[in-house]
């Protein structure tokens, strides 16, 4: 197939298009084809661009970049909320103050979380089975005495699974913060692109739409006004649900100093991130104060535990309606399912961005024209 030579008044200055590099590999019949209307495309956009986007999210998905997904979205909700909505208050702050105290606030709860409280919790998890396991042993000792309970059960096969059930949890719990490292790293990635992204945002668009009209100018804008909506049904849901997160975690502030439980900062810390979790997270953080409470005061600690747990959940549904509720509008089943299966999927960073996906998908099939509505003819 015969090549287009290139000819000096047709050089550009950029190497991409100079047709020194480019037309070793164009054909002649190349030239008309670029002039006609892509009628495929035009036809479809919707198809075409929807097929672009969900291959970026397989991309995403299998190469087990969610939780690297999850990390820049939070980094750049702060960001958002820092320079934006922040500074609509306090003009006379710049906005790279604002954003330059993110990253140093953020560095340094970070760096304080992997070499010091992480690698000291690791280290007492074989005391704290320990404890446990005693604790556990002494109290049903304490129950059968009162109620004689040898007469219904063995106390030597109750042991034994006391035993191997806080072994194997607290195993799982070791197992699972030595992952954290794992997803320090994609932090860390997510703190540079972050930054890029607050600094370069006008360069990444001058790359993509230097050639209006074309297949990539097309797929970009399309991706990108996806990601515009689902971020800001994330930002919406995500601010409710730190405010609820706040307020239980002020809540269990009072209780967890109350009954002077050990490491009150890190439970705190753990009360707000699992709080950030809807409807499971406060059953996981409360699981976690019932049992350090268990192990350090006894049953009694437990059970103001446990009376949190009811309280902060009924209080959880008032919050729920009058904050995100009027965000969401969704049914429970709905809520809840779209928690099992991007769980399943997604692993625990789904369950964070199930509502927004949901909302997302809601907003976009809402938007795309389907099936006219059938009218009913009246037989008379």
């Amino acid at each position: 197939m015969a090549e287009i030579k290139a000819t000096p008044e047709n050089k550009s200055p950029d190497l991409l298009d100079s047709l020194d590099v480019t037309g070793r590999f164009r054909v002649r019949s190349e030239t008309d084809w670029e002039q006609r209307p892509n009628s495929l495309l035009e036809r479809h956009p919707f198809a075409f661009g929807y097929l672009a986007f969900a291959g970026l999210m397989v991309l995403i998905f299998a190469t087990h970049l969610t939780t690297f997904v999850g990390a820049l979205l939070f980094l750049y909700l702060i960001s958002d909320f820092l320079t934006n909505d922040v500074r609509r208050y306090a003009r006379f702050l710049p906005k790279a103050l604002l954003f330059s105290l993110l990253y140093f606030a953020v560095i340094a709860v970070f760096t304080v979380l992997s070499y010091k409280v992480i690698p000291g919790f690791v280290r007492q998890l074989p005391q704290l089975a320990e404890e446990l396991q005693q604790q556990a042993i002494s109290q049903f000792d304490y129950a059968n005495s009162r109620w004689n309970l040898t007469d219904y059960v063995d106390p030597q096969e109750v042991q034994g699974a006391i035993v191997t059930g806080t072994t194997k949890t607290l195993g799982w719990l070791g197992k699972y913060f030595s992952s954290f490292y794992k997803g320090f790293i994609f932090f860390i990635f997510a703190l540079v692109i972050n930054l890029l992204l607050y600094h370069q945002i006008e360069k990444i668009d001058e790359v993509f739409d230097r050639k209006p009209g074309s297949l990539m100018n097309f797929f970009y804008n399309f991706i990108k006004a996806r990601v515009r909506v689902f971020y800001f049904y994330f930002k919406r849901v995500m601010g409710g649900q730190i405010i609820i997160s706040a307020i239980n975690t002020c809540i269990s502030a009072v209780v967890i100093f109350s009954l002077a439980l050990p490491h009150p900062i890190v439970l705190l810390t753990l009360v707000f991130f699992f709080g950030l979790f809807p409807v499971v997270g406060n059953l996981v953080s409360n699981t976690i104060l019932t049992i350090t409470a268990f192990v350090t005061i006894g049953l009694w600690g437990a059970l103001v535990c446990l009376g949190l747990l009811v309280g902060i959940h009924k209080l959880e549904y008032f919050l729920n309606s009058k904050i995100i509720g009027e965000i969401v509008h969704l049914p429970m089943v709905i809520t809840l399912t779209a928690l099992v299966v991007c769980e399943v999927l997604l692993g625990i960073i789904g369950l964070i961005l199930a509502i927004p996906i949901v909302l997302f998908i809601r907003h976009e099939m809402e938007r795309i024209p389907g099936v006219p509505p059938i009218t009913r003819i009246d037989p008379r």
